[in-house]
């Protein structure tokens, strides 16, 4: 029973560690945002709590110009650790914050770095600025968000170990799923200083409801994902939409293949399907009835560049062709560098040989990351919208191992969920692959 949460533990703080490389530097444009939203929670006036969130951003931006200097052979010999970066910075955001200030429309918790209407957008997202506050009050603001960065990462590794060990994989392979979350593009975006971190947490705390969901345990499954899921949708509720849709259609999906099979419809799956679809059709309503920002604000927000500039006519046209564009040159990188093509294939041929229903519930939260993507064709965000399909081969790659070891022990794959080796063997319920 110690060698998992030793092990556990040993190869968190070897991480820990590994990130105390980089406290500062990390920050994005969107970080601005939260570190102000984080301060006015505070009880912070809206201009100090920019003017704060603003030396943080520009702090960074000096640090990530200082160490590129010192490696580059046209600036290393007389670069000034990151003050002209640090300045032009300061220079530009108080400007602008200057100008906000004066405005009338800028109301509630947007801070004042941007257009009213982007900032709508980070102020309907509280949870990861609450999050933040006791980090950044005990700790500072660096150090807090670093940490803050460091527990969510760990915590949302911990929930894969957990998943996998209830879908019966041993210590050594859940324990891959843990370092596989640290590399992958999982870890990276958790210790970035914005929300993605929070949400995959949470996002991975309700598919280990919907797994005990599928298991049997369905009160506490079900209390488990509705909480996990809720979090979620404060820390950004659209993302969170598509994932628990995707779970959804997924379930649904594998239900009417069933269907057509002839076959039985389990009772975990349709409570599954139940459970997450009750929540999406809640979670829809709340977005119409508290007037949160829609898809339709998202495409103009996009396509006016953050509106900065006007609205190009026949939308819907011009967001065809940047899409289109988008996605020409996602392939062709994926082409010519195939590791990421090819671990989320693996992914899901190991969830789906494992265990089909949790195979296509995490596919679910695959595709979800994809249709966020397509929603946001741009590619100066890098691979931050695509984020959640990364949970593919966090959580695939280590069923697949198994069920390869499984294969050649002689024991084949079992079409039901594994218990944890850990805890007392369940009955199986009865049902097949569709």
């Amino acid at each position: 029973m110690w060698r998992l949460p030793f092990w556990f533990a040993v190869i968190a703080l070897a991480f820990t560690v590994a990130q105390s490389a980089e406290i500062q530097g990390r920050a994005r444009m969107d970080t601005r945002q939260y570190i102000a939203h984080s301060y006015m929670l505070q009880g912070l006036g809206r201009e100090e709590a920019s003017r704060r969130a603003m030396e943080y951003f520009c702090d960074s931006a000096r640090v990530g110009a200082a160490r590129r200097d010192s490696a580059d052979l046209a600036n290393y010999r007389n670069h000034h650790g990151g003050a002209a970066a640090y300045r032009g910075c300061r220079t530009r955001m108080e400007r602008g914050i200057e100008n906000a200030a004066r405005r009338t429309d800028i109301t509630g918790y947007k801070a004042l770095f941007s257009d009213p209407r982007v900032a709508e957008i980070f102020a309907t997202r509280p949870g990861y600025p609450a999050f933040l506050v006791p980090f950044v009050k005990v700790f500072g603001l660096v150090r807090g968000v670093w940490l803050a960065a460091v527990v969510v990462t760990v915590a949302a590794s911990g929930f894969v170990v957990l998943i996998l060990r209830r879908l019966g994989v041993c210590v050594p392979l859940a324990l891959l799923g843990q370092i596989l979350y640290y590399a992958l593009q999982t870890g990276t975006d958790s210790m970035q200083p914005m929300c993605e971190g929070l949400l995959l947490c949470l996002l991975l705390a309700g598919i280990l409801g919907c797994v005990r969901i599928l298991q049997g345990h369905i009160r506490s499954g079900t209390a488990i994902s509705l909480t996990a899921f809720t979090g979620a949708a404060c820390v950004k509720y659209a993302q969170t939409l598509l994932a628990v849709a995707g779970i959804a259609g997924m379930t649904a999906l594998l239900m009417g293949l069933r269907w057509l099979r002839h076959r039985e419809f389990p009772r975990p799956e349709r409570l599954l399907l139940a459970t997450t679809g009750v929540f999406v059709a809640a979670l829809q309503l709340v977005i119409v009835a508290l007037g949160l920002p829609s898809t339709r604000a998202s495409l103009q927000e996009l396509m006016a560049v953050h509106y900065s500039r006007p609205l190009p006519p026949h939308l819907l046209h011009h967001f065809i062709r940047l899409s289109i564009g988008f996605w020409r040159e996602w392939l062709r990188g994926g082409l010519v560098e195939p590791l990421g093509l090819l671990l989320l294939a693996a992914g899901a041929w190991g969830a789906l040989r494992w265990h089909r229903s949790f195979g296509f519930l995490i596919v679910g939260v695959a595709v979800a990351g994809f249709v966020n993507q397509a929603g946001h064709p741009e590619a100066a965000m890098g691979p931050r919208l695509l984020v959640m399909a990364s949970l593919l081969p966090v959580c695939g790659i280590p069923l697949l191992i198994e069920s390869h070891t499984a294969r050649r022990a002689g024991e084949g794959p079992d079409p039901i969920v594994r218990p944890s080796r850990a805890q007392p063997q369940l009955p199986a319920p009865q049902g097949q692959l569709y």
